[in-house]
């Protein structure tokens, strides 16, 4: 009997990785992968969904969807400024419509570490969560959705998604590498610690809990480094002088997570990869083709 996955987001950067991997994996085993996209079709999203308007309970129905991924990054899709409470309830309503059309198939569902304040790093799955802001809000409404309606369901973080997904840069590293070809110097903070994590690498550990039957949270705990050391390591691997990024302190009046990396008590018996470091995960893409060249 043909298993039936449903990536929505396929179109954007983690979601074309999931998709494609999970479609590298179907060719050896008896799986269909279908992808969503919200305004443009492309090779990994062939079916048409809108996260504010549609009910992914249809699809489920439709297409006898045994496993459903949710890799997209939602942004406000309503059509008046309704302030950041009314935002937050508009997601959370629309994150619970979700969660619901899902409750009799397996999810997976990727949040990220912005449901940390930054505090007291580095965070495993049982820490308790503490969004800052908006965006760590409605992923902290998305998680508790998910958990109210789905039995079977893995959450996964992650924290800053880097590399080339289907031949294209991240749009972090891209802007730094954009900086260095016109030859000028960029600024990135040396106090602000992420544990970036290579997309390709995000996508397996995607495709590892969607083979299985793992619930609850998972973190992908990639080493700890510095903003700064994360551009300065990547344009270095990407053949660029990593002299020109420049190092700057967090402004005082600046509310950012000042350390969202990762650590995790259950990746080693779930994922069989060690994550890789910047400059390692990168030049084995480069080294495998890639980065589309």
């Amino acid at each position: 009997m043909t298993e039936t996955v449903l990536v929505v987001g396929a179109s954007g950067f983690l979601g074309r990785s999931v998709t494609w991997r999970l479609r590298e994996r179907a060719d050896r085993s008896d799986r269909r992968v279908l992808g969503t996209y919200c305004s443009e079709p492309g090779p990994t999203a062939e079916v048409q969904f809108d996260f504010w308007t549609d009910d992914v309970g249809d699809l489920v129905d439709e297409y006898d969807v045994d496993t459903v991924v949710f890799a997209a990054a939602v942004e406000y899709g309503g059509d008046r400024d309704t302030g950041a409470s009314g935002v937050d309830a508009a997601f959370a309503e629309r994150a619970e419509r979700f969660a619901a059309g899902c409750e009799d198939v397996r999810l997976v569902y990727v949040s990220s570490a912005a449901v940390f304040d930054g505090r007291d790093a580095p965070y495993s799955e049982s820490d308790s969560r503490s969004p800052r802001g908006g965006y760590g809000r409605r992923l902290v409404a998305f998680e508790d959705a998910v958990d109210a309606h789905c039995d079977d369901a893995a959450v996964l973080r992650t924290s800053y998604l880097f590399g080339f997904s289907t031949g294209r840069l991240d749009h972090r590293l891209a802007r730094t590498r954009d900086h260095l070809d016109r030859g000028e110097s960029v600024a990135y903070f040396s106090d602000m610690y992420k544990s970036p994590v290579l997309v390709t690498e995000a996508a397996e550990t995607v495709a590892t809990l969607v083979a299985g039957d793992a619930t609850g949270v998972l973190h992908v705990p990639a080493p700890r480094v510095s903003v700064h050391e994360f551009h300065r390591e990547a344009m270095a691997a990407l053949g660029y002088d990593p002299s020109l990024v420049d190092a700057e302190p967090i402004p005082e009046d600046m509310d950012v997570a000042p350390d969202s990396s990762l650590a995790s008590q259950r990746f080693d018996s779930l994922v069989d990869f060690e994550p890789s470091p910047v400059a390692a995960g990168l030049r084995s893409q480069v080294d495998s083709g890639e980065d589309g060249q």
